[in-house]
């Protein structure tokens, strides 16, 4: 490939990321076309051997390969132990295809380390995309914009999956403003966050705001940057004065949390939980199942003495729903994945040198923080919407920080 070809390739890797989180927002179905063709490109693009193939897409990370054939197979076997594999089932498990979205990522990211200079992220796509939802829900509120009535979800089918898939763009955005005073794309990344951040209080979704606090706490706690400790205080004190206030009716929206009567979306939780872990306790190895659970959910609501008439479709707990669903191996493969990530990541946000990979590797620590910080009372890794991002932002990550960059081409 000639030198000038190769430069328009690569060129083209760097807006990868950048375009496809704000594609991800607008069409989450089209990232799957993306993964395809990246793929095609990193294969041609890479070393022409089983050895420059494996380093290319990631296959040589023995633990992680583990980890996640501990977490597909346990749920795989699930279905084939507790379903009768009909059509239904077979789709479902020809559906995990969705994993080689993350070696696709990981290829972009590698092939970027090896082939290129660093690269300097825009976040231009991703502010008209983010300016285009909140100026839509302007419209179509009659200008309220943020109410409870009409709570933001773009261009999703629900404003919980928005929310839990915005959260995360929002952790990586965060350690773009927050790392350095000096960054190239600090000034974007800036308007790029106080967007998104409007855009999270519109949803009411109340776990992503959960995941918000626990990534800003981590981010700060990192950075140690006392400006920004500073104003982040103050936006927190802002927005505490605007709960006090009930302004949006944010008070109601909360205090509805401890709400316990009658039934509602606590009560619901409660119950599911309990159901998807009795669930786990008859198939504790295997699971039945990734989404084969929702199935026996009305049944174990009678076999458990609940009442059935509102039955939830998932565990409302990420951590819940892979037990019922993947048994005790699938869950060990599902923390190992991202525990193995999380101190990958450390240990290049503590020993890398250059800027811009400290930012990744934050960033991909706040992504994983929101992640599991939202896991709790929501199940956001089984959201196509959110998953994307996942895919994208650490297979991206792990791949570039992996790398070994020789310079042999520039951006």
């Amino acid at each position: 490939m000639s030198a000038s070809r190769s430069s328009i390739v690569l060129t083209l890797l760097a807006c990868f990321v950048p375009l496809s989180l704000a594609l991800n927002l607008f069409n989450f179905f089209w990232m799957d076309g993306v993964f395809a063709i990246v793929t095609i490109i990193s294969f041609c693009f890479s070393e022409k051997s089983w050895a420059g193939i494996r380093n290319t897409f990631g296959f040589t990370n023995k633990f992680l390969l583990t980890c996640l054939a501990a977490y597909l197979g346990s749920g795989i076997m699930g279905y084939f132990l507790n379903s009768p594999m009909q059509m239904h089932e077979w789709n479902k498990i020809a559906s995990l295809r969705w994993i080689w979205g993350f070696f696709a990522c990981h290829a972009v990211g590698h092939l970027l380390a090896e082939k290129s200079k660093k690269f300097n992220w825009s976040f231009t796509a991703l502010i008209g995309i983010l300016g285009w939802i909140i100026y839509r829900q302007y419209n179509m509120t009659a200008g309220d914009f943020i109410t409870p009535d009409h709570r933001l979800q773009g261009f999703y089918s629900n404003p919980n999956y928005f929310a839990l898939a915005l959260v995360l763009v929002w952790a990586m955005v965060l350690s773009f403003v927050l790392y350095s005073n000096d960054c190239p794309s600090r000034t974007s990344a800036t308007l790029a966050l106080v967007l998104a951040t409007i855009a999270l209080i519109a949803t009411y979704t109340r776990t992503s705001w959960i995941g918000m606090i626990c990534t800003l706490v981590v981010a700060l706690f990192y950075t140690r940057n006392k400006k920004a400790i500073a104003i982040s205080g103050l936006t927190l004190a802002v927005f505490a004065a605007a709960v006090a206030l009930n302004v949006f009716e944010l008070k109601d929206r909360i205090l509805y949390t401890f709400d316990f009567s009658g039934v509602n979306s606590q009560i619901a939780r409660l119950t599911i939980w309990k159901v998807s872990w009795q669930v786990f306790l008859d198939h504790p190895l295997f699971g039945v199942g990734f989404e084969n659970a929702a199935k026996l959910f009305p049944s174990y609501y009678v076999k458990m003495g609940h009442a059935n008439e509102y039955v939830v479709g998932h565990a409302h707990n990420q951590f819940l729903d892979t037990l019922a669903g993947a048994g005790i191996f699938g869950l060990a493969g599902y923390l190992g994945a991202f525990g193995g990530g999380a101190v990958f990541f450390y240990h290049k946000l503590k020993y890398s040198a250059e800027l811009h990979k400290k930012q990744l590797a934050l960033g991909s620590i706040l992504c994983i923080v929101a992640l599991f910080a939202c896991s709790w009372t929501e199940t956001p890794f089984i959201q196509h919407e959110v998953r994307n991002f996942i895919l994208i932002l650490l297979g991206f990550s792990y791949g570039y920080l992996a790398g070994k960059p020789q310079q042999q081409t520039t951006l």
